[in-house]
């Protein structure tokens, strides 16, 4: 189940959202408005949750208790909805004053860290109540928590509503049902009702409705830029036209042991990973590769699909094995992009970071020069392995380069980086950061087919 919450701003505000989204459940916060009781009872059914949040608990007014329950009485009486009533501020007297088919017992704790102990005694206190639901809305910060909250959900004698927040809210709520629970809050675009709520359009773009417990779990990993990643949209476009029960997700992190360790110990059904800066390394060292990208828990295989594509860069720009070639950057990519190009006669890498260009350079009997140094010279290919371009940077005017004859450009923005533009303006062959991303995908497109199918 699904929640749309829609804050009460005034009566015309609730009654056009609800006539714009008829199919969905509807949450309405009164507690957004000082006249709560005004609330246009013509649009209150069955599938209407009213809810009166305390102050402290994220709303907006104070409303008594007493005047709560009673208006809750009222309405449950004329429209048969459901209401909420936070279960730590509430006695059991108030509790049974409500019909048992039609209250929500919720529990929000704002707290960076889930007080798990906490937690157990409100399911446990929950389960001897009357109540059709009960609700929890906790912070999220670490993916191993979804392991435990799994567990604390499980022992639940009522259907649970998820709602998580903070850091991970998102991924949670696209999760809901993987963890246990059977419903989960959405919000509206530039009026959410709580942090970490999904909006309708990333209900619609992650396709929540048709996710269910069954569904296969993969997507990328990296640092927060992997929620712009082309592949999200291209690896589930992908699973529908296959007709697959599968999802491609973001799973942001600046832990890659936790969620490492909620990946190796979650009850999902995770059918592949891509990796992307900056853990490709760490990654691969696990199993003695340089770098990998592409990860297959069913398997346990470890790849890079990255050094095929670069492999294939050189027959489509018709590179030779006496051009001239600048790397720049010192990390995963860079060193992917040197094995790739092991056989060819003049390679040059410069990097902001020398020490590890410098390093990079050793190891592969490679002349490293400075940035400083670049000025004026000029190389047949260069090869951009770094965020350079992504912050609207032009990488030949930052270091006084001349113009290559060729590009291969790996990072990828919306429009064009400038170095791509450059490239269009003087009819230079390139290989542009989509292209590229395009070339990597169509082999990590097959595994995920075939694991999915395992």
């Amino acid at each position: 189940m699904i929640i749309l919450s829609i804050p009460y701003i005034n009566n015309d505000y609730v009654i056009q959202k609800e006539g714009e989204y008829p199919n969905y459940w509807k949450e309405f916060r009164l507690d957004y408005s000082k006249d709560f009781q005004s609330f246009p009872q013509n649009i209150i059914n069955e599938k209407t949750i009213l809810t009166i949040r305390s102050i402290k608990k994220g709303g907006k007014y104070e409303i008594e208790i007493t005047e709560k329950i009673e208006y809750y009485k009222k309405i449950i009486s004329d429209k048969n909805c459901l209401c909420d009533l936070e279960i730590n501020r509430v006695t059991d007297q108030d509790i049974s004053s409500i019909p048992r088919s039609n209250l929500i017992l919720s529990y929000h704790n704002f707290s960076e860290i889930i007080d798990f102990t906490k937690l157990k005694e409100i399911v446990k206190r929950s389960n001897s109540l009357p109540s059709k639901f009960l609700k929890i809305a906790v912070n999220i910060h670490k993916y191993s928590d979804l392991i435990k909250l799994s567990q604390i959900i499980s022992e639940s004698k009522k259907p649970v509503i998820f709602a998580g927040m903070g850091k991970l809210g998102k991924i949670s709520r696209i999760l809901f049902r993987h963890l246990g629970a059977d419903a989960t809050f959405i919000g509206l675009t530039g009026n959410p009702t709580a942090d970490g709520q999904l909006t309708l359009e990333e209900t619609d773009f992650f396709s929540l409705n048709s996710i269910s417990k069954k569904t296969q779990i993969g997507g990328i990993i990296g640092g927060e830029q992997v929620i712009y990643s082309l592949g999200i949209k291209y690896y589930n476009d992908l699973f529908i036209k296959e007709k697959l029960d599968a999802v491609y997700l973001p799973f942001a992190t600046d832990d890659i042991h936790d969620l490492w360790n909620w990946i190796n110990n979650a009850d999902i059904d995770f059918y592949g990973f891509s990796i992307t800066m900056p853990f490709k390394k760490i990654l691969g060292a696990k199993k003695q590769l340089s770098a990998m990208n592409l990860f297959l828990p069913k398997t346990n295989e470890m790849l890079n699909t990255d050094l095929i594509a670069f492999q294939e860069t050189v027959e489509i720009l018709k590179i030779k094995k006496a051009d001239s070639i600048l790397i720049i950057g010192s990390g995963a990519t860079a060193e992917i992009a040197l094995k790739a190009f092991q056989i060819f006669d003049s390679i040059t890498i410069s990097a902001r970071n020398e020490i590890f260009g410098k390093k990079l350079a050793k190891e592969n009997n490679r002349e490293f020069i400075q940035l400083k140094s670049l000025t004026n010279r000029k190389y047949d290919l260069i090869i951009n392995c770094t965020p350079i371009g992504t912050k609207i940077e032009d990488l030949i005017k930052m270091f006084n380069l001349e113009l290559p004859q060729k590009v291969i450009e790996l990072p990828y923005i919306q429009k064009n980086t400038l170095l791509i533009n450059r490239c269009i303006e003087n009819e230079i062959d390139h290989i542009d950061g989509k292209r590229f991303w395009i070339l990597q995908a169509k082999i990590q497109q097959q595994k995920f087919i075939m694991a999915t199918q395992l």
